[in-house]
């Protein structure tokens, strides 16, 4: 959630508890993230129809699986996203990529826009393609009093894949550990990625655009400090 005092922006609209289901993501219980994107909006004393704007920074079944709650946001995701949910392509189905529902749910969407590249926003938001995890990942930069932050999207999902020499890690519940560092290789790619060349490429990009080249300023999608952190900049 990203505001300014004039506007409400939200960066993607999470899961549904159906593709937990369907997932079987871990141990975890079915727990949608609808529950937790209202709960999350309600103690900003905000309900959906008080986001402005909606980003995604990808169409992964984990991170637009709300967008029907926002149909009068005005809503920005890369046009090479938007292509590649569409394509017949069999390897995204074949990984589940994009679940059947979501063109369904996007055309909900009133003011839907297709962003072909690299776009600043009015509101001083940029916004930048950055393919790897997925074709048409898309990167946004928050100008802030401290300096420009970074929002990668899953790419990179976790602070240890765009730094790989970190040599600690903090788990889920708050505990730090130690981990191996790797000092031959700059960023570790997921498992989950779909063009290894592109996500590096990305990478780079990602470090230029920030204050400074430092974990303080990037905020990523799978990382767990991202998630029990509230306030930035």
């Amino acid at each position: 959630m990203l505001r300014n005092g004039r506007e409400n922006v939200l960066v993607d609209t999470g899961m549904r508890v159906e593709y937990f289901a369907q997932m079987a993501i871990g141990d975890m219980k079915p727990k949608g993230s609808t529950e937790i994107l209202l709960a999350s909006l309600a103690e900003e004393g905000l309900k959906p129809e008080d986001i402005d704007t909606v980003i995604y920074t990808h169409l992964h079944y984990d991170h637009v699986g709300n967008a029907d709650l926002f149909p009068d946001a005005v809503t920005y995701v890369q046009k090479a996203e938007y292509d590649n949910m569409l394509s017949p392509y069999p390897f995204p189905k074949a990984r589940m990529d994009y679940f059947p529902d979501t063109p369904e749910r996007l055309s909900k969407v009133k003011r839907l826009l297709l962003v072909d590249g690299d776009l600043k926003l009015a509101n001083g938001l940029e916004l930048y393609l950055t393919p790897g995890h997925s074709r048409g990942g898309q990167t946004i930069v928050v100008p802030t009093e401290k300096g420009r932050y970074v929002i990668t999207g899953d790419n990179s999902a976790t602070k240890y894949c765009l730094f790989a020499d970190m040599d600690k890690m903090t788990l889920m519940d708050g505990t730090v550990i130690n981990i191996t560092p790797d000092h031959t290789i700059p960023h570790l790619t997921g498992r989950f990625t779909t063009d290894r060349f592109a996500f590096y490429d990305s990478a780079r990009k990602q470090l230029a655009l920030a204050e400074k080249p430092e974990p303080e300023y990037f905020l990523l999608s799978h990382d767990t400090e991202t998630a029990y952190r509230r306030h930035f900049g």
